[in-house]
């Protein structure tokens, strides 16, 4: 009995530790298999990675940025792009294609191709072709231009406006704008812009300075003959600038006369304007038996005129002195010249209704017609008679012998019968003949006059004798810093006739 106990504990005990054994293996074949799913799970996890590895989309980048902007007629440089496939650098195996064109405005794009197993990854580049470049205005004349002062500037404009992608543009389309600058100056601007709105501004800068003089006139005449101990009363002057205006408060006065004593004397008036532009004016005064050097006797034929007479009497006047005019006939809106002329000290002399030769040297009667027609002109004109004249081509002409004989000595004896007097010249300008500019009638004036004489000057003031009208204040000037006196001629003035040769 108790040997069967022992026995079945004994096996009892074989089971239960087999039972622990079998408990025991269970649970490590399961944590095997836990461990072995996991490194399947890893190795399926690099297996994929490694795939990716090799047959992945490669990487791409561009170097530079995306979207480029260039300048019209420059050349583009495309700065590329890499690319990474296997670990490895593709970038050139890129195929780029491009239809950038630079000489035309607009957007383009650069593609680039990257390969990709058997096809290509495409990417893309924005490449802008811009003008930003202005046109080029060139103008007539200087850029830098300076003017008197009162003086308008006669704007020159511009030649060519030239653009670097439109080519040459119409100088029609400029737009000008003048702008006057707060110190007195004046700016021309020229703009213009091109088909891509760029905006061309060109200016052109004009200079406001005052170089004039003020002008002196004087009060009376600029000669004065007196008597030993007549009294002299200077009749004095005026100023006048053309930016300052009334100067005449700022007149200094030089010089004195004593008339008890026989001599010249000279006053001397001066006037400067706010930019130290200075003018001078003299009045020579005679005393007693003294002299001038000489006297001139301007003369003017051919006139009036339009566009040459009124320059002459406004240097008549400005200077202070008087000349006379051997007029033809001349239109209703000319007759405010003769009169303009004698109001202003001036003397008016016939030279005929016509200046055809052959008209007027036909005969003695119409001759004589040619003269009287125009003298009763005058006097409806002026009021006055006048009693001088001069004859068409000077009394030595030779031209009327085609048409009368003897008709020049026959006018000459009639006019002195019917109290005229007729004046030739002793210096002659050549402004009617080959003499064409100022300079030379300049000289052919100075160079003729003589001291201690009448000289009478021959000159012209017909339409467009500038030459002569540019002269005269350089003539009179002359003449009066030699001390000649300027006289107008009359009845009273001793004839100077050539001699006849008809």
């Amino acid at each position: 009995m108790n040997g069967l106990k022992e026995k079945e504990v004994q096996e009892y005990s074989y089971r239960a530790a087999d039972r622990d054994y079998r408990k025991h293996s269970n649970k490590s074949n399961n944590k095997n298999k836990i461990i072995i799913a996991a490194l399947a799970i890893a190795a399926i996890i690099i297996a994929i990675m490694l795939l990716k590895g090799f047959f992945g989309k490669p990487t791409f980048k561009l170097i530079g940025e995306q979207k480029v902007e260039i300048e019209y007629g420059t050349e583009y440089k495309d700065a590329g792009a890499t690319a990474k496939a296997k670990f490895s650098d593709i970038s050139n195996k890129i195929v780029v294609e491009s239809n950038v064109d630079t000489s035309k405005i607009g957007t383009y794009t650069v593609t680039y191709k990257v390969p990709n197993n058997k096809k290509y990854d495409t990417y893309t580049r924005t490449v802008i072709v811009k003008d930003t470049q202005a046109p080029i205005i060139t103008l007539n004349g200087e850029e830098n231009v300076e003017i008197d002062f009162g003086k308008t500037y006669e704007d020159e404009g511009c030649s060519k406006v030239e653009d670097g992608y439109d080519g040459e543009l119409s100088v029609d389309n400029i737009v000008k704008e003048e702008k006057k600058l707060d110190n007195g100056d004046i700016e021309i601007h020229y703009t213009i812009s091109d088909s891509s709105s760029n905006k061309a501004d060109k200016v052109r800068h004009i200079k406001v300075v005052d170089k004039t003089a003020p002008v002196i006139k004087l009060n009376g005449k600029a000669f004065v003959s007196l008597k030993t101990n007549e009294q002299f009363n200077d009749e004095g002057a005026t100023a006048e600038d053309n930016k300052d205006g009334d100067l005449t408060s700022k007149i200094t006065k030089e010089g004195s006369v004593d008339t008890s004593k026989d001599g010249k004397y000279t006053i001397t008036y001066k006037v400067k304007d706010n930019n130290d532009n200075e003018a001078t004016a003299q009045r020579t005064i005679f005393v007693g038996e003294t002299q001038a050097t000489g006297v001139i006797y301007l003369t003017f034929d051919d006139g009036p005129s339009a566009n040459t007479t009124p320059r002459i009497l406004d240097t008549l006047k400005e200077k202070g002195v008087n000349a006379t005019f051997f007029i033809i006939n001349y239109s209703d809106a000319n007759e405010a010249l003769v009169k303009r002329a004698v109001a202003e000290g001036n003397a008016i002399g016939i030279h005929g209704y016509s200046h055809d030769y052959k008209t007027i040297y036909s005969s003695l009667d119409a001759y004589y017609e040619n003269i009287t027609k125009l003298q009763e002109k005058i006097e409806k004109t002026t009021g006055k008679k006048v009693m001088i004249t001069r004859f068409p081509g000077g009394a030595s002409n030779t031209v009327s012998r085609k048409y009368c004989s003897g008709v020049v000595t026959a006018a000459s004896k009639k006019l002195l019968e019917n109290g005229f007097k007729y004046f030739d010249w002793n210096v002659a300008s050549g402004d009617s003949g080959d003499v064409h500019t100022a300079d030379a009638v300049y000289r052919n004036v100075t160079n003729g006059i003589k001291p201690g004489r009448n000289n009478i000057v021959l000159m012209h003031d017909f339409s467009g004798n500038n030459k002569t009208a540019e002269a005269l204040p350089r003539i009179i000037d002359w003449g009066l810093a030699n001390g000649y006196r300027f006289e107008v001629i009359t009845t009273d003035t001793e004839m100077i006739a050539q001699k006849i040769q008809n």
